[in-house]
């Protein structure tokens, strides 16, 4: 079967997603790839999503609305998995927004039988859909990737980015409900050990951000990253040392700068020094240099610049 031929499943969980879920449904169903199945996965909303997604479905028939009990993001895409046809599996969280274009180029990426999952690179966006600069290119490794995983503490930007084979997600059990909110990297790390990546160097997803995402509260995620750090290091001892050193950096950089962005200075700084103290070469590096003007900015109250809104979502064609 050619690859324009293959059906994929787009997997949307969603709780309490109104505000949101028709953009990011709109965004699904304009992909230039037509054989597509639109599962969205209601995790127990109690506002309107679900009569959103049932007005949507009424026109679009590839979109299907699964009704399940709360049991939190990694247990309803679990739930779409399980539900979809296609052999091919894509997330999409139900606040982000894709690139008409990103399943197609995906697709025609994962010809290889090795390969298992496509990623791209996203941009990050406001409540407004606005760009939220600076965008820079992402990571770029491909065939096996399992030490890039762990030492950069994940390759992929958002959950709304890989295209996945089904069986590969089959094969690892899927997504990790204890692992939340570091489901993400986990489940990176669970396929790099049995596929290989592909990567499409091209910005395809918008990742937003917003004030109540999980990924914003710092104490919450670093004891998720420590518990996947852990995980990884009992299953992976075979890995050269510095690997784990390169991971601990990674994991505090990351930290250091969710810190800033809630204002944490103090805990910003912390960070960043346990970051520097795990792989003092990265003194030296831009995001250590971007790190140290951000806090600067933000303590003396200023706020990021950032480029105009897009009239109705965000125009990904002036980034590739």
């Amino acid at each position: 079967m050619l690859p324009e031929n293959w059906l994929v499943t787009v997997v949307i969980p969603v709780f309490n997603g109104e505000r949101w879920i028709s953009s990011t449904l709109a965004s699904a169903a304009a992909q230039t790839h037509s054989m597509l199945e639109i599962l969205v996965i209601d995790d127990g909303s109690t506002d309107g999503t679900a009569a959103i997604v049932e007005a949507a479905a009424s026109r679009d028939d590839r979109i299907r609305l699964i009704r399940k009990q709360n049991g939190g993001v990694s247990a309803a895409r679990n739930k779409g998995i399980a539900e979809a046809r296609g052999e091919l599996i894509a997330p999409l969280d139900a606040d982000d927004l894709w690139h008409r274009e990103k399943i197609a180029r995906q697709v025609a990426a994962m010809r290889s039988p090795e390969v298992g999952l496509v990623y791209c690179w996203a941009v990050e966006i406001d409540e407004n859909d606005r760009i939220i600069p600076p965008v820079y290119a992402g990571a770029t490794a491909t065939g096996k990737v399992l030490e890039e995983v762990v030492a950069n503490a994940g390759i992929i930007v958002s959950g709304a980015n890989p295209l996945i084979r089904r069986s590969c997600l089959m094969a690892v059990g899927g997504y990790d409900p204890n692992a939340q909110p570091c489901e993400d990297w986990k489940i990176q790390l669970s396929l790099a050990e049995i596929c290989d990546f592909a990567l499409v160097p091209a910005h395809l997803v918008g990742y937003r951000r917003t004030s109540g995402s999980a990924s914003k509260n710092v104490a919450r995620m670093a004891r998720s990253m420590e518990n996947v750090s852990r995980w990884i290091m009992d299953r992976r001892p075979d890995l050269p040392p510095f690997i784990w050193r390169q991971m601990v950096c990674h994991r505090n950089r990351y930290l250091a700068h969710l810190a800033l962005t809630n204002d944490q200075f103090a805990c910003a700084v912390r960070y960043k020094a346990a970051s520097l103290r795990a792989w003092p070469w990265s003194i030296l590096s831009r995001d250590t240099v971007i790190f140290w003007l951000r806090w600067i900015s933000r303590m003396a109250g200023l706020t990021r610049l950032r480029k105009s809104p897009t009239t109705h979502a965000v125009d990904f064609k002036n980034l590739h």
